[in-house]
């Protein structure tokens, strides 16, 4: 990865980080503000990024020019503004020796691995023809993954119920946030599903059918329709176009609907303000 495309995909985290901010202070749909509600418990800790140890140079001079960003640090404040926590949760980016993000409930925190942010770059880079492509779409599906991951940690950490697939839920978060957050959070979330579409396998008879996570295809799919029900007046483009079938389309309104109150329902005793639903 050069120096002048990691310099981009910095870039790209400090402008899609102001969207965050969208969702601080907003209204209920009663016109009061969340801060008035009785919350779980104390606000004792907080959402803190840590940059881990690299062998690699390329990875230590990139996660360098991260930190240099305040770009992770911004999406911290965020979440800091917007969630309580009885302890501190740590977010780390760091060299991991494989490709992944992943969230461990014995240590309450999440790992970005600067291999997945490679893989990102390298993928992305074969179906898009410009750097500012590339670097909009590394971004976009790096935000994605890293509001998934929170969905585990919340599951965790907040001993939430819920029915299903904790991987399906944990995509249900990541699309609930970013559908909220102007017109970036959106194509976030859709730069999230086109990366697992690009990445997804052949299936034949070794495929490991009993893995916890969708087909990646599905995944594609799930995240396109509940795009779509957001608001599907401006998302009507969707069907056919990007190929969600008009049967499946039908049903991602209702299907968006009942996963907002989901995760609103449930968050509502941990959440400093109210959370908006993408209605953009």
């Amino acid at each position: 990865m050069s120096m002048s495309k990691k310099k981009g995909i910095v870039l790209s985290v400090l402008i899609l980080v102001v969207g965050l901010f969208y969702y601080i202070g907003v209204e209920d749909q009663n016109g009061q503000l969340g801060s008035s509600k009785k919350l779980a418990f104390e606000d004792k800790g907080d959402f803190k990024i840590v940059y881990g140890k690299t062998q690699n140079p390329r990875y230590a001079e990139y996660n360098k020019l991260l930190e240099s960003s305040k770009g992770f640090e911004s999406i911290a404040v965020f979440l800091n503004g917007t969630f309580i926590l009885q302890k501190d949760f740590p977010i780390i980016i760091e060299e991991c020796g494989f490709i992944n993000a992943y969230y461990t409930p014995d240590e309450k925190k999440i790992v970005i691995c600067d291999e997945l942010l490679d893989n990102l770059t390298q993928n992305f880079s074969y179906i898009v023809k410009t750097k500012e492509e590339v670097d909009r779409a590394v971004t976009g599906a790096a935000y994605f993954i890293l509001f998934h991951e929170l969905g585990h940690g919340m599951i965790d950490v907040y001993n939430l119920t819920y029915s299903g697939k904790e991987e399906d839920v944990a995509d249900q978060l990541a699309s609930v946030i970013l559908t909220g957050l102007g017109e970036d959070g959106p194509k976030a979330a859709i730069t999230g599903a086109n990366y697992f579409y690009i990445t997804s396998s052949e299936i034949g008879p070794g495929y490991a059918f009993w893995d916890e996570h969708a087909l990646n295809q599905q995944r594609y799919y799930n995240i396109l329709c509940w795009v779509y029900g957001s608001n599907p007046p401006k998302f009507n483009y969707f069907v056919g176009t990007y190929g969600l079938p008009q049967d499946r389309a039908a049903r991602c309104q209702y299907e968006y609907e009942k996963m907002f109150k989901f995760w609103d329902a449930n968050l509502t005793p941990y959440v400093k303000v109210q959370i908006k639903a993408g209605a953009n």
